[in-house]
This record gives C-alpha cells, sequence and structure tokens, in this order.
C-alpha cells in the first residue's frame, strides 16, 4: 500500500504529463468544453491510471483558467 506523500507524488506526476505538447492542448479543449468524458479519454491515451482518473478529472474540470495559486486561505 503507498503512503499519502507517494500518492501525493503520483497525482503531481500525472498532472504535469498532462502538459506534454502532444496532450496539452487535447487536455485544454477538454476543459473549456467542461466535457469530461473527453478528458477521460485524453487521460487515458496519456496513459494515466484509471486509480487516479477520479482525483484528477475533476481537479481539472473545477479549477478556472482564472484561479490564481497559491489560493489565499
Amino acid at each position: 500500500m503507498k503512503t499519502l506523500k507517494e500518492r501525493i507524488a503520483d497525482v503531481s506526476l500525472y498532472l504535469q504529463s498532462l502538459m506534454a505538447p502532444n496532450v496539452f492542448p487535447k487536455v485544454q479543449d477538454a476543459v473549456e468544453r467542461k466535457d469530461k468524458n473527453l478528458l477521460i479519454k485524453v487521460c487515458r491515451k496519456a496513459k494515466i491510471p484509471e486509480i487516479y482518473l477520479g482525483v484528477i478529472v475533476p481537479v481539472l474540470l473545477t479549477v478556472g483558467p482564472e484561479q490564481k495559486w497559491p489560493w489565499n486561505w
């Protein structure tokens, strides 16, 4: 079983992989359309394991382009 640190590192790695030039335009299109099914299809093509889709997809669909990082709590 993976530790929390390992799981966070995995999610971070897979999110970063979606920035690849051959994948990012498709991700951006799916997010702009708010198309969950298309985003899942793109993630699968990018070889993101199924267990992480439930985390990655909602994060990408809920964080809008106007979101500034880091958040002020």
